[in-house]
């Protein structure tokens, strides 16, 4: 224990590295994301028209490739749509209402519906004809591969 505060050693901590063109490629992304949103309402941002959506997405790199990981529920294997170009990853797809009930009324709809479409550059190429993606329970999950040398033409991905 340290005299002064009575407690254990500290623990080092490893200097952070700054890297300016992470933070600008993240502001690029946020600044897209915003646009799209106000593109598909119709509107500008905070308009209060909520008929668009857009699903929240992560996306990490690892030592081999890149995951990609969605939060869509309520939107099935069929309607969605992946497509891997060089170093862009597109995620497409749409999330239906099924409407009222016969003799039902609707009282109150809280709930995003309709199409959506996101868009992300990768900081290097992937092999599209590796890649797979997954969704169980309104997650998707997409493994990117890196590629040895980047390839030119589009590749859909199958959801499985």
């Amino acid at each position: 224990m340290s005299a002064r505060s009575g407690r254990g050693p500290r623990a080092e901590v490893a200097p952070t590295v700054w890297d300016p063109l992470r933070e600008l490629t993240g502001l690029k992304d946020r600044l897209n994301r915003l646009f799209e949103s106000a593109m598909r309402r119709g509107g500008a941002p905070g308009s209060g028209d909520l008929s668009g959506w857009s699903p929240a997405i992560d996306l990490r790199e690892e030592e081999e490739g890149f995951v990609l990981t969605a939060e869509i529920p309520g939107v099935s294997r069929q309607d969605v749509a992946l497509v891997v170009e060089g170093r862009t990853v597109t995620v497409e797809g749409e999330r239906r209402t099924g409407g009222p009930a016969r003799g039902a009324e609707l009282l109150r709809v809280e709930r995003s519906y309709g199409t959506f479409t996101r868009t992300f550059t990768l900081p290097v190429g992937v092999d599209p004809a590796k890649s797979k993606a997954t969704l169980k329970q309104g997650v998707l999950e997409v493994r990117l591969p890196k590629a040895a040398k980047a390839k030119g033409a589009p590749v859909k991905v199958r959801v499985a």
